[in-house]
């Protein structure tokens, strides 16, 4: 039966296959996309490739406490278990995908009573069998095309591992400038409070005025005034490292009221040479990833104008009260598609467009990564000359206020100049604070606009072929 079946139907299948294999379907190599950089970058002209993936730049802080911060973030962080369950359910989609081959078993038993009263039983067993003959590469094309969406799914990872590097460096960094501003305020306080009991005892002996002792104790309520504001900032950042951490915010965890000094950069980023962005930043792989995905997705769409041919064929196995029968049938089956084809032509092109819009998100996923690294860079030197300048500035007041307060003692010079001294170095500390904390932000922006520190922790993953 099966090779009647053969002879009858394969000549014109084989025809009918031969006709569309000679349609065609190249599988032309994949290239990559190519961004032509600029050549104003600024890296440096002996700039060497180099892989910022694993560098661990929080370190140049030199502060033990960010760096265990660091550690328990990635262990806790519930985004970045979001992001791996992520990549969890792409490789289910891709090994959910239909197989080439395929197995179909199945079995019935069934007791029947017929008339005189008699008992007769019928058992079945049938196994289907199916080969899809993958001509155009269509079931390839999905495979190649979910593998680049795992892909996809793992650069994510690395984007929500950077975004949590950006977010808690940034708000440990902060925390530390709240901190030391209410440790300026305190000592503004204090200071002033002495200034205060000055004018006092000058008023006393006709050496200052009314005003004189007004202003000073406007002073202090001033800075008493901004300590609360501080206070709620400082336990508003806590609450934030906690929730990045993966930690209910109020619970113990790492000290962090420790009396600790602003954190500084003591290390040059490693910038390296602009195709290294290509490499190291998570949402330029997740564009490439994706319009590679978007060109396979073409190959699919594409194979679905065609004819499809199987191979297939059943073995039944059939048993009456002891009485057996087998068949079984097997030949090529060919499947064409709907006509009119209208619709597969549309599905074409929409995926067409599709791969046009990816390969344009990637052309502006490098464009936006040139610039803010370009941004970063100039940010960053300009922080660390605002840094240095603060630092005098402090310095020069801090002098002007001694100079000033031992001649008030000596009664060569005015409350009114001691005032407004000991308000202008207000002024500079907080702006030294202020400088130190853009400086470390600065830092922090430039390493994560080149990616660096991205796959910190995570398993080494195989180059896609």
């Amino acid at each position: 039966m099966a090779g009647l079946l053969w002879r009858r139907a394969g000549r014109g299948t084989v025809l009918l296959a031969a006709l569309s294999l000679g349609a065609g379907c190249s599988d032309d190599p994949y290239n990559p996309p190519i961004f032509p950089f600029l050549a104003s970058y600024k890296a440096q002209a002996d700039s060497v490739p180099r892989v910022l993936d694993n560098l661990g730049w929080w370190t140049g802080f030199n502060d033990h406490t960010l760096n265990s911060l660091v550690e328990t973030a990635l262990a806790g962080s519930l985004n970045l278990s979001l992001a791996q369950e992520r990549v969890i359910e792409a490789r289910a989609a891709r090994d959910s995908l239909p197989m080439a081959a395929s197995l179909s078993p199945s079995a019935r038993v069934q007791r029947e009573r017929v008339d005189g009263g008699s008992d007769l039983t019928r058992s079945e067993a049938t196994l289907g069998f199916d080969w899809l003959l993958d001509i155009y590469g269509a079931r390839r094309a999905q495979i190649e095309a979910a593998g680049a969406r795992i892909e996809v799914a793992d650069a994510e990872v690395d984007a929500a591992r950077l975004l949590l590097l950006l977010n808690l460096a940034n708000a440990y960094v902060d925390l530390r400038f709240q901190q030391n501003s209410l440790h300026l305020r305190r000592a503004e306080l204090r200071s002033r409070g002495q200034t205060l009991d000055l004018v006092k005892s000058l008023f006393e002996g006709d050496a200052a005025t009314r005003i004189d002792v007004v202003r000073a104790r406007a002073l202090v309520s001033e800075t008493r005034a901004e300590l609360p504001g501080i206070e709620a900032a400082i336990a508003g950042l806590k609450n934030q490292i906690a929730v990045l951490s993966g930690r209910i915010p109020g619970l113990p965890m790492i000290d962090l009221d420790a009396r600790t000094p602003q954190p500084r950069p003591s290390l040059s980023p490693q910038v390296g040479i602009p195709a290294d962005l290509l490499r190291n930043r998570p949402d330029i792989r997740i564009a490439e990833r994706s319009y590679y995905a978007a060109l396979r997705d073409v190959k699919t769409a594409t194979a679905a104008l065609y004819p499809q041919l199987s191979l297939g064929g059943t073995l039944s196995l059939a048993s009456l009260s002891g009485s057996r029968t087998t068949d079984y049938v097997f030949g090529p089956a060919l499947r064409l598609p709907v006509l009119p084809v209208s619709g597969q032509r549309a599905s074409v092109e929409l995926r067409e467009s599709r791969v046009r819009q990816a390969h344009t998100g990637w052309r502006i996923a490098v464009l936006e990564a040139i610039g803010e690294v370009e941004s970063a860079l100039t940010n960053y030197e300009a922080s660390g000359k605002a840094r240095r300048d603060a630092q005098e500035t402090v310095r020069l007041y801090t002098e002007a206020v001694n100079l000033t307060r031992e001649s008030v003692t000596r009664d060569g010079g005015t409350v009114r100049d001691l005032i407004d001294a000991e308000r202008n170095l207000s002024v500079a500390n907080i702006g030294l604070a202020n400088a130190l904390r853009q400086l470390g932000r600065s830092y922090i922006a430039l390493n994560v606009s080149l990616g660096a520190g991205n796959s910190y922790g995570s398993a080494p993953q195989i180059a896609a072929k």
